[in-house]
């Protein structure tokens, strides 16, 4: 298991600290395809969730890029503020707006979608969806609180 993480840690520090534009989007990729496949391994059973984690996956990897491509560091950083607000303080349902300073064409929304917890920990759903000019790009997520009380994205 210690050799795994460290692969892992070695894998990821490879990628970030030689990234570009590129690298970026498929960075974005492959945690968009992890994150959809874990999803969609939560849904059915057999084959429908052999194909679910497919989809899941596919999906996450398409979006992924897409939503790196979209946004700035700064842009990024600022919608995971709105998130976090939005998680801490938005009550289910409802929607907190987010508008880039860099891009007026440019905007999100968060939606906190349910409460419930997890092995004790206090977790959401929500959405996220941005949008740029006439796309739209939708995105469902999953954060729990760690012991320190921060959101995780699982």
């Amino acid at each position: 298991m210690y050799r795994f993480k460290t692969c892992i840690f070695c894998l990821i520090f490879f990628i970030v600290s030689c990234e570009n534009t590129n690298d970026k989007k498929v960075f974005g990729q492959i945690i968009g395809a992890a994150v959809g496949g874990y999803v969609g391994s939560k849904i059915g059973s057999g084959a429908t969730k052999d194909i679910s984690v497919i989809l899941g996956g596919a999906a996450g990897y398409i979006l992924g890029g897409k939503i790196v491509e979209i946004l700035s560091k700064k842009e990024k950083e600022e919608f995971n503020n709105v998130i976090e607000n939005s998680l801490n303080y938005t009550p289910d349902n409802s929607s907190e707006s987010w508008q880039s300073d860099e891009n007026q064409n440019l905007s999100g929304e968060v939606i906190p979608l349910n409460n419930y917890k997890i092995k004790n920990r206090s977790c959401r759903d929500y959405k996220k969806i941005i949008k740029k000019n006439d796309e739209v790009f939708e995105e469902n997520s999953t954060a729990c609180r760690n012991k320190d009380g921060n959101w995780e994205i699982i």
